[in-house]
């Protein structure tokens, strides 16, 4: 079932039309299929991840090059964790850049539907409301955040060709 949830935080915290702008909002995430790209995403990553696996842990040169004979699975596994870290680093970079990209899509629709204004009236309530740091590091936000930071966010919000770029 398609669900939208409202919960009763944002009910308190925010105008009827600030909760019609994030009802907005997720109705983008909806007509622009947000859920099945990162859907078929997270299907490519753990792909990646066994195929990776499957070619590691049967690679008689990783054994001998860390001094074990044989070939034992579960030291394949722990040798295959260690070093898929930097890959995994690159992976969860790769979904924050996606997810922000579909941040500002719906953000965007939101705004086009007429609620831009209600919807950054909304937005900075909540940040605020949850004490989340207004403008973070850029590099450390790139590598760790999912949504944009909310400065981004209002002057995407702001600028009708920043925040409207399409697939």
């Amino acid at each position: 079932a398609k669900r939208i949830v409202i919960y009763d935080t944002l009910i308190e915290q925010c105008t009827t039309d600030e909760i019609v702008a994030v009802v907005g909002h997720e109705l983008g995430h909806w007509k622009k299929s947000h859920t099945v790209r990162m859907l078929l995403m997270a299907q490519l990553q753990i792909l990646l991840i066994f195929y990776s696996f499957s070619c590691f842990v049967t690679e008689p040169h990783m054994y001998e090059s860390f001094g074990v004979e044989g070939m034992p699975v579960m030291l394949g596994f722990l040798f295959f964790q260690y070093l898929y870290e930097p890959l995994g680093m690159v992976l969860q970079f790769a979904t924050n850049v996606m997810s922000r990209i579909h941040e500002f899509q719906a953000d965007a629709f939101s705004r086009d539907l007429g609620y831009g204004e209600q919807l950054a009236s909304c937005l900075i309530k909540l940040q605020i409301e949850n004490k989340a740091t207004m403008n973070p590091d850029p590099l450390y936000s790139a590598f760790t955040y999912s949504h944009p930071p909310l400065v981004e966010r209002l002057d995407a919000l702001g600028n009708p060709h920043l925040a409207s770029k399409d697939e």
